[in-house]
């Protein structure tokens, strides 16, 4: 059976620790792969461990996570892991720096966006948040119209910058309510706080496009 688990490395890299299992290149049992990904033997590039995504770029399995941590951990990973990099290598090798890089990638894109890291979390508790989720509070269905209209109608920098302002303090309060719900381990109040981000959350891209219609710098 193969048994793969992380570990922490100098300069806050993520190392591949693993017990029973060999190289598919040349054949070495493996107990320890060097500079976190590659075979201390022949130096090849292992296939992607079979952890979750917060075990691959080796932060903490918690809701609140700092941007330029995992920023820093997604460009160390990269750094090692880009096709471009294994040019001259055979095959199977380009082939795995190929998956390898997609899933640190499919990874860092998913954690960093509070939404998809809240609904990846319900996944991995075992719960899904349906794709057409109803919210049944009126006044929250008003309300969400209501801005709606505003970002619609907004003409000037300044309404818009103000728009921009309140949806990101609300976003900002309904994350801070998710992360206590996943603390208390209330994923009934989850799936229903996450199905209201996602109406925040297409309100905040109607409001970037609509900066980026007008050309304001910000």
């Amino acid at each position: 059976m193969n048994i793969i688990r992380l570990l922490p490395l100098k300069g806050n890299l993520t190392l591949c620790q693993t017990r029973y299992l060999s190289c598919w290149s040349c054949g070495q049992d493996i107990k320890q792969l060097v500079e976190n990904l590659f075979c201390s033997n022949c130096k090849s590039l292992q296939q992607p461990p079979k952890e979750n995504y917060f075990k691959i770029l080796g932060v903490s399995e918690t809701y609140d996570q700092n941007e330029n941590e995992l920023a820093k951990k997604f460009k160390e990973l990269q750094k090692y892991l880009h096709p471009d990099k294994f040019g001259n290598k055979p095959k199977e090798e380009q082939e795995i720096s190929e998956n390898y890089s997609s899933l640190v990638n499919e990874s860092y894109n998913t954690l960093l966006n509070p939404l998809t890291r809240g609904i990846y979390m319900l996944r991995l508790s075992g719960k899904e948040i349906p794709e057409e989720t109803e919210v049944k509070d009126q006044a929250f269905l008003m309300m969400i119209m209501e801005k709606n209209e505003e970002v619609e109608n907004a003409e000037t920098e300044e309404e818009i910058m103000k728009l921009n302002k309140e949806n990101k303090e609300l976003m900002n309060q309904l994350q801070k309510q998710v992360s206590q719900a996943f603390n208390d381990g209330d994923l009934k109040l989850v799936l229903k706080l996450l199905s209201q981000m996602k109406y925040y959350t297409s309100i905040d891209q109607q409001i970037r496009n609509l900066i980026r219609s007008k050309g304001i710098i910000r």
